[in-house]
C-alpha cells in the first residue's frame, strides 16, 4: 500500500510495479485465508485481520484506478474497489453472526462506517444487522449521529428508488417528506449537545484576491482551535446537506400527488435554503479544516481583534486531507448544489486525491462522477 501511495505521489513507476507484484500475492494469500472464515471461528484478532487486509487492498485499487477502469457504459458502483467492501461485509456478518462475539473493535467499528458510506456511494439498502450502531462500538454524540445517518442513508435509497420506478403513493411520499424532516430536526439538536469549545469563529480575509480561489471559494471563513472540530463541523453540514437534497427529490416525486401546492412550494423553498446555508457552511470550513490559514489573537488590543494569516504552502498534510474527503464527496456528488460551487467542491477533492494518491479522487475533475 505505501509503495502505490508513493508511486502515485512521486510518480514513481518502479515503486508502482513493485506494489502490483505484491498485491497479486497478497490477493492469493487473502483469498486462501479469508476463506476459512466461514467454516472456523475466530477470535478477534483474526476478523481484526482480515479486515484490515481487504481495507487495504480497498485503498491498494483506489490509488492505482486508471480512466481505463471504467467502462463509459458502466456506472461508479461496478469500480473493482467495491468487491474488497462486500468482502469485508461478508467478514463483519460472520463476526456478527457469532453467538459468542467479542466486543466490537475499533477495525471493526471503523469497517461498519465504511461499508455504510459506500453503500450510500452505491446506492444500497443497509441490511437489518448493520443497523444498530452501539453492536459495532458507537457510543455517545457518535451514536446518535450514527442514527441519524443511518437513517438518511436507507432514506436516500428509497428516493432514488422511487422516482426510478415512479409508483409512490401519497401515503408513502407524505411518510417520506416527514422523514426527512425529522432527520433534518434530529441534525439541528444533535449539533447543540457539542462542548463550547468545538465552537467556531467567522473571519473575513482582507488579502485581495478573486473569488472563489484555488483554497477559499469566499472571502469569509470559520476559524476553529482545533482542526478536529473543523472535521466534526464539516461532518455535520454535509449530511444536512444529503438530507435536504434527498428531501428535495422526495418533494419532487410528491409533487403531482400533493394537495396544497401553496404549503409544497414553501418546503421545496425552506429545503433549499437549507441547503444553500450548510453548502456555503462547508465551504466556509473546509479551509480551517486543511489549515489554509492560522487565526492568531492580537496581542495588546484595546478590543478583541484576530489576525488572520494564510498558508503559503501548497501542500496539505495527508492526514487533514483524509478528514476532508468524506464531506468533499457528498457535497461533490448532490443534486440541489449551485453548479459553480460544486465544480469548486469537485476541484478542492482533487486536490486531496493528489495528496493522498487515491486515484479516483485524483481524477473527479475529468472523469464521469457520481450522483447522489
Amino acid at each position: 500500500m505505501a509503495l502505490a501511495v508513493y508511486s502515485r505521489t512521486q510518480r514513481h513507476p518502479v515503486a508502482a510495479t513493485e506494489a502490483s507484484l505484491r498485491y497479486d500475492r497478497l490477493l492469493r494469500v487473502a483469498q486462501e485465508r479469508i476463506a476459512q472464515v466461514g467454516i472456523s471461528i475466530f477470535d478477534e484478532r483474526d476478523i481484526d485481520a482480515c479486515l484490515l487486509v481487504v481495507f487495504l487492498m480497498g485503498r491498494y485499487e483506489a490509488v492505482t484506478y486508471r480512466p481505463s477502469d471504467l467502462n463509459p457504459k458502466d456506472s461508479f458502483s461496478t469500480l473493482r474497489l467495491w468487491f474488497h467492501h462486500n468482502g469485508a461485509m461478508a467478514i463483519l456478518k460472520v463476526w456478527y453472526d457469532n453467538p459468542g462475539r467479542t466486543p466490537a473493535t475499533f477495525i471493526i467499528k471503523q469497517t461498519r462506517r465504511g461499508l455504510i458510506r459506500s453503500s450510500l456511494l452505491r446506492n444500497l439498502p443497509l441490511p437489518d444487522w448493520l443497523i444498530d450502531g452501539e453492536i459495532f462500538g458507537e457510543r455517545d454524540l457518535e451514536l446518535d449521529y450514527d442514527r441519524i445517518f443511518v437513517r438518511s442513508v436507507n432514506l436516500h435509497h428509497v428516493s432514488v428508488s422511487f422516482r426510478q420506478k415512479n409508483n409512490v403513493s401519497i401515503t408513502r411520499a407524505k411518510d417520506l417528506n416527514n422523514e426527512a424532516q425529522e432527520l433534518d430536526k434530529a441534525l439541528e439538536d444533535w449539533v447543540t449537545r457539542f462542548p463550547s469549545i468545538w465552537s467556531y469563529q467567522q473571519h473575513t480575509l482582507k488579502e485581495p484576491d478573486l473569488w472563489p480561489g484555488k483554497h477559499f471559494y469566499y472571502p469569509v471563513v470559520y476559524s476553529h482551535s482545533n482542526f478536529g472540530y473543523a472535521a466534526v463541523w464539516n461532518q455535520y453540514f454535509s449530511l444536512r446537506m444529503l438530507v435536504n437534497s434527498t428531501h428535495l427529490r422526495i418533494l419532487e416525486i410528491g409533487c403531482p400527488l400533493s394537495t396544497d401546492d401553496i404549503i409544497h412550494e414553501q418546503q421545496q423553498r425552506d429545503c433549499m435554503a437549507r441547503l444553500k446555508v450548510m453548502s456555503d457552511s462547508l465551504a466556509i470550513s473546509i479551509p480551517s479544516c486543511l489549515e489554509r490559514f492560522k487565526a492568531v489573537d492580537v496581542p495588546n488590543s484595546l478590543i478583541c481583534q484576530t489576525a488572520i494569516t494564510l498558508n503559503t504552502d501548497e501542500k496539505i498534510k495527508p492526514n487533514l486531507a483524509v478528514l476532508a474527503v468524506w464531506p468533499l464527496t457528498v457535497a461533490s456528488s448532490l443534486e440541489g448544489i449551485d453548479s459553480k460551487q460544486q465544480l469548486w467542491f469537485r476541484s478542492q477533492l482533487a486536490r486531496l486525491g493528489k495528496t493522498t494518491g487515491e486515484g479516483v479522487l485524483e481524477r473527479t475533475e475529468t472523469d464521469p462522477w457520481i450522483t447522489l
